[in-house]
């Protein structure tokens, strides 16, 4: 009986564990407020998380309106979304393969936190349709929507960071923003621009921090993010 009630038990464990969000165990989700979910496939039907889950490669985390989350890698760096965000990641690479960690960016906004490990230098690479962001160790926000990519440095030091659209390339140092508009990278414009951040999604996402100095009514967003809602 006490063998039959274990089995019984193991099986109810198993049938209410997320099995299809399981993935290498090396990047986490984790719901920090309203509705945030994860797809794992083009058309396939996003799943609700409550606490925090392993994301499989090539899945797409997803939050909706008034709602955040948090994205953790293993080497502790770690990605905060937005509202109204989709964020698709790559498989991790470690720092000795020389491969960047891929995170593609679908529309909405992200603030990101690279870290530097012991003994190198992580490296990542911000996809948004009209751009590719290279960042190593770096802290920065980006926000992508319809009509465009905004991009700006809280902390980059020469060298970190570089935005390139088409075939053009910009590298970015701490103050500095680069301002993309168009929906290709053939028929992007940028800007780069040192002054502080006024578009309302990172400022929002930043609880603030960034462009407290900015009143309301100056704020922009030349992306279209703001509009954005979306969907599976």
């Amino acid at each position: 009986m006490i063998a039959r009630a274990a089995l019984v038990a193991l099986t109810v464990l198993a049938l209410c564990a997320p099995l299809d969000a399981a993935g290498d165990g090396d990047k986490q989700l984790a719901r920090v407020a309203g509705t945030v979910q994860y797809q794992l496939g083009t058309g396939t039907a996003p799943h609700a998380i409550v606490g925090r889950i392993d994301l499989a490669d090539e899945a797409t985390a997803i939050t909706l309106a008034q709602s955040r989350a948090q994205l953790t890698l293993p080497d502790s760096s770690s990605i905060d979304i937005g509202e109204t965000t989709r964020v698709r990641l790559g498989a991790f690479n470690a720092i000795d393969t020389g491969n960047p960690n891929v995170v593609v960016l679908e529309g909405g906004a992200v603030h990101f936190t690279i870290r530097h490990p012991a003994g190198g230098r992580s490296n990542y690479r911000f996809e948004t349709p009209t751009s590719q962001i290279a960042v190593r160790g770096t802290d920065g926000y980006i926000v992508t929507g319809p009509s465009g990519t905004d991009f700006y440095c809280v902390d980059c030091k020469g060298g970190d960071v570089t935005v390139t659209v088409g075939t053009h390339s910009y590298e970015l140092v701490t103050g500095e923003q680069a301002i993309i508009i168009g929906t290709t990278p053939a028929d992007a414009l940028v800007d780069v621009v040192k002054r502080p951040c006024a578009n309302p999604a990172a400022i929002a996402l930043s609880d603030g921090k960034l462009g407290a100095a900015i009143p309301i009514d100056q704020r922009f967003d030349t992306t279209g993010a703001t509009a954005l809602v979306p969907t599976p």
